[in-house]
């Protein structure tokens, strides 16, 4: 999603969430869930606005700060008890000008606040658990901290790969490992590891080039999505340590392309 979109959407919580405390006729909020989403949009608002807002210029580090502060409180008031009157007072302050102030602003200066066409890339993909992210990822490549976009891009497919095998199940990854381990020619000839994994904690101990190879021979991806998703985490490599080899724009956006492609809108890994 693109900042704006994330400031409406948080926009039209916060309106929800005032709604609904103002139902509450306790002078103290306990609810779960309105607690819950309270920190939702403080979090929300801190993981996917907050580093992007900062960077653009026409938006004042004055006005920045003012709710930055105001949905740490926020936060903070999201513990149990806290007052009915203190959550009713955050939340109009995060409100009187956030149209104003925020969301205007944004409509108005769009080439600022989508930079390059990495965000509209994953513009589509609505709330899933890899989120997070990718906001970081984006944000990062917005801001131009290339290496670090790739670093955290690869964490988003990863993510979700681990999460396709936990789903199909450990056994089934097991037994693909051990029938290529014992291949003595044809693609899997030199490959020779097998895996006894039992739950996601084995699984992070796996490298992240032996879960391509398995995937392949599980028929979650084919020699060419291998291929591609191989020259995606050579990138990372080449992001997270010391060398002389340059991320470019361009690296980025063949790069985000491809695990949006092949990862994210691919319906073998909806979860």
């Amino acid at each position: 999603m693109s900042i704006l979109d994330d400031a409406k959407e948080t926009l039209e919580g916060l309106k929800e969430l005032r709604k609904d405390i103002k139902k509450e006729d306790t002078e103290r909020i306990n609810k779960q869930n309105l607690r819950a989403r309270s920190e939702g949009l403080s979090k929300s608002y801190f993981s996917t606005i907050a580093p992007r807002l900062k960077r653009l210029d026409f938006i004042s580090i004055e006005i920045f700060k003012i709710y930055d502060e105001n949905f740490t409180r926020l936060l903070k008031l999201s513990s149990p008890n806290n007052r009915k009157s203190s959550y009713l007072e955050t939340i109009e302050l995060l409100l009187k000008k956030f149209k104003e102030e925020i969301i205007i602003p944004l409509s108005t200066h769009p080439e600022n606040a989508v930079s390059k066409g990495f965000d509209s890339l994953f513009g589509d993909l609505g709330n899933i658990p890899e989120k997070e992210y990718l906001a970081e990822a984006i944000g990062c490549a917005e801001a131009g901290y290339k290496r670090g976009a790739a670093v955290l891009g690869w964490s988003a497919a990863i993510y979700r790969f681990h999460s396709i095998i936990e789903k199909i199940g450990f056994s089934s990854f097991n037994l693909a490992s051990a029938r290529i381990a014992g291949e003595t020619q044809g693609r899997f000839k030199r490959y020779n590891k097998k895996f006894n994994l039992t739950d996601r904690n084995d699984l992070n101990e796996v490298f992240d080039t032996d879960i391509l190879y398995v995937m392949e021979a599980m028929g979650l991806i084919d020699m060419n999505e291998h291929t591609r998703l191989r020259s995606c985490f050579d990138i990372r490599c080449q992001a997270a340590h010391p060398c002389e080899a340059p991320i470019t724009d361009y690296n980025l956006l063949s790069f985000f392309s491809d695990i949006n492609e092949i990862v994210f809108k691919n319906v073998k890994y909806k979860i």
